[in-house]
């Protein structure tokens, strides 16, 4: 369990520059040192941090040093986490085994221990819950199911004490209603679902930690934007299968070292893994974008280097610079957002949200 209390200062908010620190039950107001900056440290939610110059009095302090991580997300840009509470709903929005894996995988990347929470189960029978959870619980994921609506959190609240916990999961699916009703003092913001698109409208805009007094001591939770295009970052092919815990135990029983588990002889993880028919649907879909992504690295960072042209320079001289060709060129920023919004299905101005975020 990652080390945290009162006795610890830890960032619990950021608002542009500034930082929130929870410290021995205060919450300072912080910025971070010039020097911090000036070397290009980055500061996130849940980072434990040095302080100097605290003023109790005005509730302010200054970041001085931030202590190494245990681990990190990058999306949500959390560090120092115990779990990840993957929130999804068991309908509006429907429940997506494809999504559920892919922040699966996104969690194992990150070496952080996942728990999947259907929220909303009071909209489908008990027999249709059943069929949601059972592949997941017969790997081994912790599954829990909630009602944020009847209250019903029980079994989650066991889950919080004294963990740092962030919870993750696409938008609409109920992760502020569900911190609400396990704290109702929080009184987080939440949004129904859009009743156009069937999907959840963005009510979190950026990540916190919460500190939750429950019945057996203290638990630190987050709420985190929701977002319904993530990418793995950077991940081989042939690495993916190792993040799919039903596979990666036979994979070294595989005829060939670079075994991809499609229609390789003598894959042994097609022989014995235990692979439900939709984990394997979306391994085969994240393999293929695995796979695109490492041909579009391959062809944009070749150049045409026979092809030049000149320039003029001042002083009468000119000098010769590489044409790149069409694979080779960025696209725009639109040209990005349209092909998002194709592939998803959505609107551009949705889109545009999570690809500034990518780029801070």
């Amino acid at each position: 369990m990652t080390a945290w209390g009162t006795e610890t200062p830890i960032v619990i908010r950021r608002i542009t520059n500034y930082y929130t620190v929870l410290w021995e039950g205060l919450e300072l107001l912080c910025l971070p040192r010039a020097r911090l900056k000036k070397e290009q440290v980055s500061i996130r939610v849940g980072d434990r941090v040095v302080l100097d110059e605290v003023d109790r009095v005005n509730r302010t302090a200054a970041i001085a040093q931030v202590l190494p991580r245990d681990n990190e997300l990058t999306r949500p840009p959390i560090a120092n986490v115990d779990q990840a509470v993957l929130v999804f709903a068991a309908d509006r929005p429907a429940f997506d085994p494809m999504m559920v894996d892919r922040f699966l995988v996104l969690v194992a990347q990150s070496g952080i221990s996942p728990v999947l929470a259907v929220n909303k189960a009071d909209l489908v029978d008990p027999e249709g819950l059943a069929e949601q959870v059972g592949p997941y619980q017969a790997i081994g994921f912790p599954v829990v199911t909630t009602s944020a609506r009847d209250g019903d959190v029980a079994d989650l609240v066991g889950l919080l004490e004294q963990r740092v916990t962030v919870f993750a999961g696409p938008s609409g699916v109920g992760k502020s209603s569900l911190l609400n009703a396990v704290h109702p003092g929080l009184e987080l913001k939440a949004l129904d679902v859009s009743e156009k698109i069937q999907r959840g409208r963005h009510t979190t805009t950026f990540a916190s930690l919460y500190p939750l007094e429950l019945s057996s001591g203290l638990a630190l939770v987050a709420d985190t934007p929701g977002y319904s295009h993530l990418d793995f970052g950077p991940l081989a092919p042939d690495q993916l299968g190792w993040l799919f815990p039903e596979m990666a135990p036979h994979i070294p029983d595989c005829r060939f070292q670079d075994c991809l588990h499609r229609s390789e002889p003598g894959c042994a993880v097609k022989e014995r893994a235990e692979l439900s028919e939709s984990r394997y649907a979306s391994y085969l879909r994240f393999l293929d974008e695995l796979e695109a992504k490492a041909a579009r690295l391959s062809s944009t960072s070749l150049k045409d280097e026979g092809t030049v042209k000149s320039k003029a320079i001042a002083g009468g001289g000119e000098t010769k610079l590489i044409k790149l060709g069409v694979a080779a060129r960025s696209a725009s920023r639109r040209l990005v957002r349209q092909q998002l919004a194709t592939d998803l299905h959505e609107d551009e101005g949705e889109i545009e949200d999570d690809l500034d975020e990518t780029e801070e």
